[in-house]
């Protein structure tokens, strides 16, 4: 048989949850690898593409452990024989730890209209020096402005962090565990992963609801999700996402 890409692992009970995400099931013993034919033609964006959507359609139903995208083996007897059966009982094991639960990504984005002025109300001397430069030449002002601009990103990343607590106030309550990870852009405020059980999602979603609420006009939230557990599987493991 051709080289297929892995991507992920599950049990094996789950067939009908893999056929249904448009992929197969490779089974050893308790485990099932889900796995797709390998076609060398595909463009890498449409295979990653199929990646996250093969292991989301699965993890909307059944728990399964991501694999990194771009794993490719022998074949079906190799998924079975090299990744499946040497790890059986620890690949079991850490199935069961994230037994039930789901990944739900929630990103922030300021308005940063209204984040730079909560910022020069907040601060007298930014205001300030905010005021002494307008009247000055790019000359004159050069160091004022390289000042100014010292200041505004200090003031940026002190409000992202009380915004994330805040945030995290709302929403720890609801999760098993969080990972925290740097926002992207001018305007990114939080960018953090839940490991949520499933059957709580629907009160994290309330919990999301009354943060964006207390957010309102500042932060724009969304979420991600549900989705495998990305963020979790990934720090046990160099071959999973």
């Amino acid at each position: 048989m051709s080289e297929v890409h892995v991507h992920g692992v599950t049990h094996a009970a789950e067939r009908a949850a893999i056929e249904e995400a448009g992929a197969r099931a490779v089974v050893h013993g308790e485990l099932a690898a889900v796995v797709g034919d390998a076609a060398p033609d595909t463009r890498a964006a449409d295979l990653a593409r199929r990646h996250w959507k093969v292991l989301e359609a699965i993890a909307a139903t059944a728990t399964v452990l991501p694999v990194r995208f771009g794993t490719v083996m022998a074949g079906d007897a190799a998924v079975a024989d090299e990744l499946l059966a040497p790890d059986h009982d620890a690949l079991r094991a850490r199935l069961e730890r994230f037994e039930g639960t789901v990944q739900l990504t929630v990103k922030g984005t300021y308005d940063e209209a209204a984040l730079m002025r909560s910022i020069v109300e907040g601060s007298p001397e930014i205001a300030r020096l905010r005021g002494r430069v307008r009247g000055l030449s790019e000359a004159a002002g050069h160091f004022d402005r390289i000042r100014l601009g010292e200041m505004v990103a200090g003031a940026v990343e002190q409000a992202r962090q009380q915004d994330a607590a805040r945030l995290l106030e709302h929403l720890d309550a609801h999760a098993i565990d969080r990972r925290v990870e740097p926002a992207t852009g001018t305007d990114g405020a939080v960018n953090a992963a839940f490991l949520v059980e499933r059957d709580r999602t629907a009160a994290f979603g309330r919990a999301l609801d009354a943060a964006a609420k207390e957010l309102a006009g500042r932060v724009e939230l969304r979420v991600i999700g549900p989705l495998p557990p990305y963020s979790f599987a990934s720090e046990e493991a160099a071959a999973w996402a």
